[in-house]
Parts: C-alpha cells; structure tokens; sequence
C-alpha cells in the first residue's frame, strides 16, 4: 500500500468497476495523482467521461477512502493498485484493469510462475469433480499455481485438490472478500487464504450480483497462462472466462465429454473451435516446460479410498505417511475404472448449513422456495414443476426472496441459489 492508494480507491468508486477509461488515465498522466489534481475543470475537457462518472468523480472525497483503507488494516487485507509492484504485469495488459485489488493473503509471483486457471459448471458430474480435482492436484506437485472462483462443483474441488498437494491457489471472487457469500466454502476460503490469496477488486462488504461474477472472468484468465475449462454447459458462465482468455490471446484447454452429458456441450464445442482435448495434466504442462521451471511430472496419481474420504479442507497439507498412500501410475498406462466412491470430491454440505434463519416477515411460499433452493441451484421450471401453486405467487414469492437478500440467480446457468 502506497500514498497513491486513496486516489486509486476514489477512482474506482466513481467510475467503477472494469472501466477500460483507467488505461486512458495510465496512459494521459504521470501517476494518479496528477489526474486527481486535475480537477472538474480538466475532467470535463479531457472529453472522456459521462455526465454520471464527471458528477462522481466530482462528489466523491479521499476521506471516504481513507475510512475504506482502515477498515482494510483492520481486517488484515492488503490493497494493490497499479502503482504497487506486486500488481500483475498481466493485469495491466488488458483492456479493463482493475483499479483496485484486495487481497486476503500473499498474492504469489504470478508473473514469473506458471499459472493454469480451472473453471467449470457449479452442477459437475462426478466425474467433473474427479477431473479438476486431480488435475489441479497434479498441476500443484509440478509447481504451479491453480487459480479458480471458489464456487461450487468444479471450482471447489479445483481449489481442493491444489491445497491437497500442498500447493499454492488464488480465488478470484465476484463479491467482496469479507461479504458471506456461500457459507459452505468458507472453510475452504480460510484455507485459501492461508496457501495462496483471495482475490477481489471489490471493497470487502460488496454483495455478489448478477453483474459481477462475468466481470471477474476477465481477472481469472488475466492472471492464467492458460484456462482450462472441465465441463460447461451450453451456456456456462464458465465458456465466459475462456472468451476473456481468447480475447486476450491465453491458451485454451478443455476437457472432452460424453456428448450425452449436458455439461460436456460447452467443453466439446471449445474443442471444435480448437482448444487444446486434455486428458491428463501432461497435456498442459508440455505446452510450458519450454518457457517455465518445473518439477518433472511423468506419473499422475489416484487418490487412496480412505484419503478421499477423510478429505477435509480443515486440514489440507498432506503428511509425508498420508503422501506415501497414494497409488502411483504411469501416465501411459491403460486407465483403470474408478469407482464413484473412491473419486476426491470435495465434502457435500447439508441443506442446514446452507440455509439462513429467515426473518419473521418472510411468507410460507418464499420459505418453501428457499429449502428448495438451499438443497441446490435450481431453475425457475423446476421450482414450477415441483409445485402446486400458482405461478404468480411462485414469482412473487423469489422476488421476496432476492430482495431479502437470500437468494441470486446465476445468469450464466440460469438458476437461483442461497447466499
């Protein structure tokens, strides 16, 4: 954290989030100050702002700032702007970067290490679990760093198996870091926290919304080398991250599926459009040994039964007795069938972890709609389907339920879920 960091904080606060205006600010003046010293007269010749961003940048003060900096001190979490050296190359490079960027942990040298993003849907298959697990178990023993957006499915168990192999992971998410979004996890982004960083460039308390999960996709692939996208569907939030990773010219990689499965559609369309098919985690690194340090990886592995079942994000970091149990095999020899219940997923949590105690005014429709939602993301259709009562007060009945804060819909996936 540096002098110029209120300056940044009372930038991002009035023109917001993934405004491609910051590179013409980079590019116009000397530092940040210097554009701040400007003034309303400046900003309004430089011809370059809305009439709502001119009045923000005018309104906003440095002091509201400040207060957001101790605040930050208090909660132990580091700022980085682009003044400060830890700030990615990488994220300077693109078209919208961020102003801010707050961080829970110690942000590792991302622009020196390999780093290899994993993204997919947040209903995987057992075996999607299975893939991203492994992979990024086996991506972390080569030295590299995971990097994923703390959902459900396949990021979990992405973020899971890099910290299984005792490596290092970054979770970008879509919400402030302090905000309580998705209370399953929070033991996970702890431990996040502790072998990597949690990443935002949204100040802490910030709500998630429908609005900022697609624009922390370009952060994902900024800060990847390459994205690697396990399953999706046709239309996955998951395929919007690998457009960001195209449209700033990052490697792609996917895995191929059964064209059964509603979850492989998006994986398989990316294959046609020529990323990389992976089928084990030397299908990434082959692509990099030429430009990075690795550890030398020709062998993957599988994971114990009785390691797989006492997996716990509480305790992650592998003794070397626990390392010794897992089953070594060549990664050219015949694969073997795994059964479902020896696949490292991470732990399903109950509907009573997930579900808030909810206020008195809350009707009994909105109640029954929640349990609903609290056992999975869920689709209006199915909320219909699995009901008996008019569809008028099904939709009054989640708009309650938005409003109140309990329930957002994913865009992307097209389903509600508890928050």
């Amino acid at each position: 954290m540096n002098e110029n960091t209120k300056y940044w904080i009372w930038l991002q606060q009035s023109i917001g989030y993934a405004n491609p205006k910051i590179n013409t600010i980079l590019n116009f003046y000397e530092n940040i100050q210097d554009f701040y010293n400007g003034g309303e007269k400046e900003w309004r010749l430089s011809g370059g702002f809305s009439f709502i961003e001119l009045k923000k940048l005018y309104e906003n003060s440095l002091e509201e700032a400040e207060s957001l900096i101790e605040y930050c001190e208090k909660l132990q979490y580091n700022i980085i702007t682009p003044d400060d050296e830890e700030y990615p190359k990488t994220l300077r490079e693109i078209y919208e970067p961020p102003s801010v960027l707050y961080v829970c942990g110690e942000l590792p040298d991302v622009d020196n290490m390999l780093s290899i993003g994993i993204v997919g849907t947040r209903n995987a298959t057992v075996s999607g679990k299975k893939n991203a697990y492994t992979i990024s178990y086996d991506l972390a023993r080569a030295g590299v760093i995971v990097i994923s957006g703390g959902a459900l499915g396949i990021d979990s168990a992405a973020h899971n198996g890099a910290l299984t192999a005792g490596g290092k992971t970054l979770c970008v998410l879509g919400c402030g870091i302090n905000y309580n979004y998705l209370s399953a996890n929070a033991k996970l982004r702890y431990e996040i926290s502790r072998h990597g960083a949690l990443i935002s460039e949204y100040p802490p308390d910030t709500p998630a919304s429908k609005y900022s999960f697609p624009k922390r996709n370009r952060i994902i692939s900024a800060l990847s080398q390459g994205i690697l996208v396990v399953e999706a569907g046709k239309k996955s939030g998951a395929l919007l991250t690998a457009e960001a990773a195209q449209s700033q010219n990052k490697d792609i990689f996917a895995i191929p599926g059964d064209v059964s499965n509603i979850y492989a559609v998006g994986t398989n369309n990316l294959i046609k459009q020529g990323a990389k098919p992976v089928t084990n985690v030397l299908d990434i690194l082959e692509e990099y040994r030429y430009k990075y340090t690795l550890s030398d990886i020709t062998e993957t592995e599988t994971v114990d039964n009785q390691i797989i079942e006492n997996l716990s994000v509480r305790n992650v970091k592998r003794t070397e007795n626990e390392k010794l149990s897992f089953q070594k095999r060549k990664s050219d020899s015949p694969k073997k069938s795994i059964p479902e219940k020896d696949i490292p997923v991470i732990p399903n949590y109950s509907q009573t972890e997930n579900k808030k105690e909810l206020p008195s005014y809350i009707s009994t429709t909105a109640k029954e709609i929640y349990t609903l939602i609290c056992e999975k993301p869920t689709s209006l259709d199915e909320i219909i389907n699995s009901n008996k009562m008019p569809f008028q007060h099904i939709i009054t009945a989640i708009t309650e339920l938005e409003l109140a804060g309990l329930i957002v819909k994913d865009e992307a996936e097209g389903k509600y879920q508890s928050v």
